[in-house]
């Protein structure tokens, strides 16, 4: 209990409870004509692959829209998306209730639930915004499990269209939607781990390879949960003629599972790694479905789908852990990426469950399919993973700290940030470095990320190595307001790259005295947390190789040092 308090105290809890009940509500939505599926097929009389169809609209109106509302919630925010997106839920939940009365009226709602299903993205990043790297995979995993919401779905969509028929379920789901449209406007806070990019570098991620690999596992672990929790209602009233609200509460058994055990994926995955998790889940999902494929026990089979559930959640909190330590400062766009391949992948299981039907009268080829999908997605996460823990991720998918000891302090060392703490006040000394640029763009990334003050300081030591040897006089104060003025523009210069860079809560100072001793001093003024220095490469030779400034700033600094070195 006090690890998952010191948890909630690293970053904003009412956001990521927002964020949580936003997604879970939006999910509900998003399969309600899969959990309404047996009542919407006996009134049209549909064929199989019409049943496949009808749940599959919904499922693929949600892939597509969620790249859009992740590259909108870059803009606006990813509050006021996730507002923007619940309205207009509302809206279409009305236009459910009122309006559709046909067939193709309800593949054209099932166009409108896609609204819904676009709430990906937006909520993983809302809700983990606040939180560090150590602690992604727990936060992603809470805010993910708002795919709960199939277990609403499935609940309560059964015996409400039974008592008032199912068109009326529309009108009941925007009623509930007004909850989380509340609790967002009041408890939801925007994180600081935004960075305003222009369109063409947030397109970038959908041409990386590393993209288009998390976008396969995801096809699997994600598709395969929507796919089949849209399918089950449908699957058990047609296989084992169970009744319809039997159909949804076995179908919730299995929701459970996948839902509770994304959390347990995300917090294993923190521990142990990402890449890890994976690998054993899709061992398992490759099993189960092999092993349902001709399964003729109503007992066994939900067990089996209970078990792949679980498998199926534990991989989408594993995948998503990863996401924001590949992507650290576009995680809303590069899960609404991810998110909307994988859902595309999840719309083609009830499409092809229905025509295994309909030309072979059974669904067993349709589970062999998706055991051969798993096989190719672990194959292909295998070979990847071997360049990734040599770039990005520590071993097994971890979060990546690169650090040294030296006594005794910790000084990190990198050549690319890992954005890994939160920090209150951080000390960059500016300079004429050639490596100026490169770590001005590595401090603004780690400002952005935590939320700290940058404290910019120019250290005037001119003056200082020269008093002993001048006579006092009007001249030299001259002299030295000139060379303080210098410090002032070289400052002033400084504050409006950083603006440029998107940071904004800046402290300037000049200061005159001995370069490392004044740095030194002005953390213990600040009380900082990190000072940032560009710096050459860590020599055993010291003072020699490392410059004596930078030497003396490791020899006598009380905090951390962050070195950005070529």
């Amino acid at each position: 209990m006090g690890k998952f308090k010191e948890f909630l105290n690293s970053g904003h809890a009412p956001t990521l409870f927002a964020s949580f009940l936003y997604f879970d509500f939006c999910f509900a939505v998003w399969v309600l004509n899969g959990a309404m599926a047996p009542f919407i097929s006996d009134t049209f009389n549909l064929t199989p692959s019409q049943k496949g169809l009808m749940i599959s609209v919904p499922i693929m109106a949600g892939a597509l829209m969620r790249f859009p509302l992740g590259i909108l919630a870059q803009y606006i925010g990813r509050k006021n998306a996730a507002l923007v997106e619940m309205s207009l839920i509302f809206c279409a939940m009305i236009y459910g209730y009122l309006m559709v009365n046909t067939f193709h009226d309800v593949l054209a709602m099932g166009v409108l639930l896609g609204i819904a299903g676009a709430s990906f993205g937006v909520a993983l990043s809302l809700g983990s915004g606040w939180f560090p790297a150590k602690h992604k995979g727990l936060a992603m995993g809470i805010a993910g499990a708002g795919n709960s919401g199939t277990v609403l779905a499935v609940l309560f969509a059964p015996p409400l269209a039974i008592k008032y028929g199912w068109q009326t379920v529309y009108g009941f789901a925007a009623i509930a939607m007004l909850l989380p449209i509340f609790v967002m406007i009041i408890f939801a806070k925007e994180p600081p781990d935004r960075e305003h990019q222009t369109l063409k570098q947030h397109m970038a991620c959908l041409l990386e390879k590393d993209g288009w690999v998390f976008n396969l596992i995801y096809i699997v672990t994600f598709g395969g949960f929507i796919g089949l929790a849209s399918f089950l209602p449908t699957f058990f009233y047609d296989r084992f003629g169970v009744s319809k609200v039997e159909a949804g509460q076995l179908t919730m058994l299995a929701a459970v599972m996948g839902s509770g055990v994304r959390i347990i994926g995300g917090h294993v995955s923190d521990k142990i790694g990402g890449i890890r998790t994976l690998m054993g889940v899709f061992f398992v999902i490759i099993a189960v479905m092999i092993f349902l494929g001709n399964q003729d026990s109503l007992v066994i089979t939900t067990i089996g789908f209970m078990l792949c559930f679980a498998a199926l959640g534990a991989g989408n909190g594993a995948l998503f852990q990863l996401v924001p330590l590949r992507w650290p400062t576009t995680t809303a766009i590069a899960g609404s990426m991810i998110g909307e391949i994988g859902a595309l992948g999840g719309s083609i299981i009830p499409m092809a469950m229905g025509m295994s039907m309909e030309y072979h009268g059974t669904y067993e080829f349709g589970f062999y399919i998706f055991s051969a999908l798993g096989v190719f997605a672990l194959t292909v996460l295998y070979i990847s993973q071997k360049s990734w823990v040599k770039s990005w991720v520590a071993e097994g998918g971890r979060a990546r700290v690169k650090s040294v000891q030296d006594n005794p302090k910790t000084i990190y060392e990198t050549d690319h940030l890992d954005p890994s703490a939160y920090f209150k006040n951080v000390i960059y000394p500016v300079g004429d470095s050639e490596l100026a640029e490169k770590t001005s763009e590595v401090t603004a990334q780690l400002i952005k990320m935590s939320g700290a003050k940058l404290n910019l300081i120019y250290v005037e030591e001119k003056w200082y190595a020269s008093e002993e040897n001048v006579a006092q006089g009007d001249s030299w104060e001259q002299i030295r307001g000139n060379w303080i003025k210098e410090g002032e523009r070289v400052l002033s210069l400084e504050v409006e790259r950083f603006k440029k860079l998107g940071v904004t809560n800046i402290h300037a100072e000049v200061r005159t005295g001995e370069m490392a001793k004044e740095i030194v001093r002005c953390a213990k003024d600040k009380n900082a947390q990190l000072i940032i220095l560009a710096s050459h490469k860590r020599s055993p030779l010291g003072e020699l190789l490392m410059g004596h400034r930078t030497f003396n700033v490791f020899k006598y600094a009380e905090c951390p040092i962050l070195r950005v070195v070529r």
